[in-house]
């Protein structure tokens, strides 16, 4: 009767677990910003969980374990013994009654734990998720920190064992579940369901969270921006030549940004003809470290009102700029105004040819008057890179071909974005049909 008692309460406990585990998955960034917006007082709980999400599901996942494996002990004392008297009886089968009884109570211990510790569990934490994370977060938090240290022991012995595999492992919940969902995607591509845009545009919302400020702005090398004390006929200009709808403006360096111009408020000052003060003109700069989330970024921006964002260094200077419609692109894919002509190069002023690396091979050589080789494998600069170098190159690495120099000047993730090309004599030039 004991056992059977100690038994029940086991599996309650271990209910209990998996309903939190799965209640607390629940509570991303998003959720804890309605929190902090509601001012509800497990916020700071849920911040310690996210940033502590080794120690907290390793706590989850230690217990869990430890007490199934108890479960599946007192269940076999408890149940071995009735099925082992009834098989036993049976005429014929006293011989493997030892083994056809610890299969028995195995499948009914099986049938046990999915209903209460899996199915059961799923289907409340789901419809409860809230209740259930605020009134677990802080037990769960203290369990972990008495759990700590023997989930680093655990965690140790297993990236040792993984050593000659070159891959590590641990508790956090955020990477299984990413690609049980990715597996799921490209099933439903397999299968009709979903087309391929779809199937990247979910992808890409997963990659989201992992990008930094720095992997997603247009390095400083490759900003357009003004000098508030060059001419003002000059800057001006230079506004409205570039197509762009925001302009940052600094101030002796470009490492001092000190504001950013719209231009539809400068096309109203000229339309206007009113005498035009492109610092009175200028609004608020909002800068970020390069080594923020651009998840985060884009949460800020939108509390802020903010479309475009300075990207700094740990020493304040100026590392590039980042804006709303880049962010946007990661998720969505390049972004098309109506109206406004894309092309997928340009000239620099250092007169080498900037080239997207999703340029397509037949329109670069048609645009450069080349033949460059085409193939069932590739059809873009990017795969033509990648097809002839064996690998993904990293910015800054280059391809020599006949002439031609490819030089990667920026990567998203294993994304070959946009290369330098220019010919070692220097004679790489449009067609004129394409100049005209």
């Amino acid at each position: 009767m004991i056992l059977l008692l100690l038994f029940l309460i086991l599996v309650f406990i271990n209910f209990l677990l998996s309903i939190s585990e799965i209640a607390l998955g629940a509570f991303g960034e998003n959720k804890i910003d309605e929190l902090r917006e509601a001012k509800d007082d497990s916020v700071p709980y849920f911040e310690k969980l996210n940033s502590n999400q080794e120690e907290v599901y390793g706590t989850i996942q230690f217990i869990y374990h430890f007490l199934l494996i108890t479960i599946s002990i007192l269940g076999y004392f408890i149940l071995s013994r009735y099925i082992l008297n009834f098989i036993s009886q049976a005429e014929g089968l006293s011989d493997v009654a030892d083994i056809i009884s610890v299969l028995l109570t195995a499948l009914i211990l099986t049938i046990v734990v999915l209903i209460f510790n899996v199915l059961i569990p799923k289907a409340i934490a789901f419809k409860y998720s809230d209740c259930i994370g605020k009134k677990s977060v802080k037990k769960i938090l203290l369990l972990a920190e008495i759990f700590r240290y023997p989930i680093k022991m655990v965690s140790s012995i297993a990236n040792f064992i993984l050593i000659p595999f070159k891959e590590k492992i641990g508790f956090s919940q955020s990477k299984p579940f990413e690609d049980e969902i990715l597996d799921i995607i490209s099933d439903g591509v397999k299968s009709g369901t979903l087309d391929e845009t779809e199937q990247q545009i979910i992808e890409n919302v997963f990659e989201f969270t992992d990008l930094k400020a720095n992997e997603v702005m247009i390095p400083r090398t490759e900003m357009i921006a003004i000098d508030i004390d060059d001419d003002i006929e000059l800057n001006i200009k230079k506004i409205i030549q570039t197509g762009h709808t925001l302009i940052p403006v600094y101030e002796n360096s470009i490492d001092n940004i000190i504001g950013v111009l719209h231009t539809k408020d400068v096309m109203k000052s000229l339309i206007e003809k009113r005498d035009i003060s492109l610092k009175e003109l200028m609004r608020p700069v909002y800068y970020v470290p390069e080594s923020k989330p651009i998840s985060q970024i884009l949460r800020d921006m939108q509390k802020q009102g903010q479309r475009l964002a300075i990207v700094t260094d740990e020493y304040g200077g100026t590392e590039g700029m980042i804006t709303m419609e880049d962010i946007l692109e990661e998720i969505i894919g390049e972004i098309r105004n109506e109206g406004r002509e894309y092309k997928t190069y340009n000239k620099g002023k250092d007169g080498k040819y900037y080239v997207l690396g999703s340029m397509n091979i037949s329109d670069f050589n048609e645009v450069f008057n080349y033949k460059l080789p085409e193939s069932e494998e590739y059809n873009t600069i990017a795969g033509f890179v990648s097809e002839r170098t064996g690998k993904i190159l990293n910015p800054g690495e280059q391809l020599e071909f006949e002439g031609l120099v490819f030089e990667l000047i920026k990567k998203i993730r294993q994304k070959m974005v946009q290369f330098r090309v220019y010919a070692i004599n220097g004679d790489l030039k449009e067609n004129e049909e394409e100049n005209s």
